[in-house]
């Protein structure tokens, strides 16, 4: 069964970022850093629950959206 979210980090700025593993599929190009368009980004890891993929890292509730520390 395939992951419903995936994990990045960026080797630039070292942000992560979680996308959706259905909207890599579709999307043609490559994939760039959301925070300072670098195209070296590494997978970190995928999983079934957005938690798991924000367990070890500090988010901070903003406007009621989530950002990381």
């Amino acid at each position: 069964m395939l992951s419903i979210y995936t994990s990045y980090s960026c080797s630039r700025c070292r942000k992560e970022f979680v996308l959706l593993t259905e909207d890599i599929q579709r999307l043609q190009g490559y994939l760039v850093c959301p925070y300072c368009s670098n195209r070296n980004i590494r997978k970190q890891g995928a999983s079934d629950s957005l938690k798991e993929c924000m367990q070890e890292r500090a988010y901070v509730r903003v406007k009621g959206a989530l950002r990381q520390k």
